[in-house]
């Protein structure tokens, strides 16, 4: 309801939270198949909708459409690797002045496990 009240306040949100949506989608979509119509129904509807933001997002969309499509082809991520790596960051930034490597590397141990 309260989401109803605002996309009548605000066309350009509801459209916005639409392509958002649209794109979720694309990720649950059972096949490749499907996330191939699904993605091109998401691309279709950017260029109606026309904001700026996601239109050159869809332009990097575009561009790795096939990586992307490939994720159901073999549905395997890096997203693990890139957590432990985004944690090692933090913690090197929160790190500086550590008077040696050792205690940095205990803290990524201790982190990261």
């Amino acid at each position: 309801m309260r989401l109803c009240d605002l996309f009548a306040a605000d066309p350009v949100i509801g459209a916005a939270w639409g392509l958002k949506e649209a794109f979720r989608a694309i990720s649950r979509a059972p096949d490749r198949a499907e996330a191939e119509t699904r993605l091109d129904r998401f691309l279709g509807a950017v260029e109606r909708e026309v904001l700026p933001a996601f239109s050159s997002f869809a332009v990097g969309v575009c561009q790795w459409r096939e990586e992307l499509l490939a994720y159901f082809d073999e549905p395997t991520t890096n997203g693990y690797a890139e957590g432990v790596i985004n944690k090692v960051k933090v913690i090197k930034r929160r790190a500086y002045g550590l008077p040696s490597f050792a205690n940095f590397r205990h803290r990524v141990l201790v982190a990261c496990g």
